[in-house]
């Protein structure tokens, strides 16, 4: 049975709170002489750096040419948004990769970073963490247990923090005139996703625009041509390998759009890293048994129609040494 939508206040053990999200008070800079910062991003590109320097004559119009091509080649018009969706593995095996993973964070320009598995956090921590990648604004739906957080460069408005009834629970709040759902869905719980869905799509039906990121921890039916290659997934029912679609459905069927499908439809997981391995995994080859995609990036239509760019970072040497999930990055025009 799909629980009780909560209205406002406190009621039954879950909250819905209205406010803004916590905030340094000198937020960092994130820009230099009005272009970013000159850094390499997760996609390797450097940002272009603008500023006042002392030329030989000669060579002012070829500096400025260079500027300016410098400029214009970054990866994201000004305008843009880009955000990233990462289950952390319990914020990086423990903190054991923290720091490489935080410095990543830093270099992707993301102006909004959804993050599961934020064990044994706080808000406040949080907010410091955030600061590392010149997010002044976090929030957490909770500080127990397998927390969803939220950083974004703009302020963060909570909506509503549910756990009661879920598994883990979800966070509602409102950034960069988005609403976003973090979540972090139980296996088999369909009633988690059913409730976040309608959500979802009510608020899509009045107008919103609306993004659902996080780890469904279920299969899409798109993928399942893929899933029966692995040989290993799903469930043996009567002699026939079956797969269970309804998390992934929930949403599909209410109109919200995939966007890895949508914009990389050769994407085939965003599960199953060098990360398992040794506790979960003996090896790579038992690793790739495991590999299918069950964090996704569900849009509403008027937010589909912004995205510029969605696609995994399957990086094993990299961002697959830190989690056993890989990141969804999204570029997408300011609503």
């Amino acid at each position: 049975m799909v629980p009780r939508v909560l209205q406002p206040g406190r009621s039954g053990g879950s909250t819905r709170l209205e406010g803004v999200g916590r905030r340094l008070p000198h937020p960092p800079k994130g820009t230099l002489g009005g272009c970013a910062r000159l850094r390499p991003g997760p996609r390797g590109p450097l940002r272009a750096l603008c500023g006042a320097v002392a030329v030989a004559p000669g060579a002012a119009l070829l500096l400025a040419a260079a500027l300016l091509s410098g400029c214009a080649s970054s990866e994201h018009a000004p305008e843009d948004l880009r955000l990233v969706n990462w289950n952390t593995y319990h914020l990086f095996d423990h903190r054991a990769h923290l720091t490489p993973a935080t410095e990543w964070l830093a270099q992707g320009d993301f102006q909004v970073a959804a993050l599961q598995e934020l064990v044994q956090t706080t808000e406040e921590e949080l907010l410091r963490l955030a600061s590392a990648w010149s997010h002044p604004h976090a929030v957490l739906h909770k500080e127990s247990g397998y927390a969803v957080g939220l950083t974004s460069t703009a302020p963060i408005e909570v909506v509503e923090r549910r756990v009661e009834g879920f598994h883990h629970g979800f966070l509602h709040a409102r950034t960069h005139g988005l609403d976003l759902f973090v979540v972090h869905f139980w296996p088999g719980k369909i009633h988690e996703a059913e409730l976040v869905a309608e959500r979802a799509a009510s608020l899509a039906r009045a107008g919103r625009p609306v993004l659902v990121l996080g780890d469904f921890n279920g299969e899409i039916a798109s993928d399942e041509p893929w899933l029966r290659e692995q040989e290993t997934l799903g469930e043996v029912v009567e002699g026939q390998r079956v797969f269970d679609f309804r998390i992934t459905d929930a949403f599909l069927s209410r109109g919200l759009v995939d966007l890895i499908h949508e914009h990389d439809p050769e994407a085939r997981y965003t599960f199953g890293s060098p990360a398992l391995i040794p506790r979960w995994s003996p090896d790579m080859e038992h690793v790739a048994t495991k590999r299918r995609r069950i964090d996704f990036a569900m849009a509403s239509p008027s937010v589909a129609a912004l995205v510029r760019g969605a696609r995994v970072e399957t990086d094993d040497a990299s961002v697959g040494r830190w989690s056993d999930h890989y990141p969804l990055l999204l570029d997408l025009a300011q609503p």
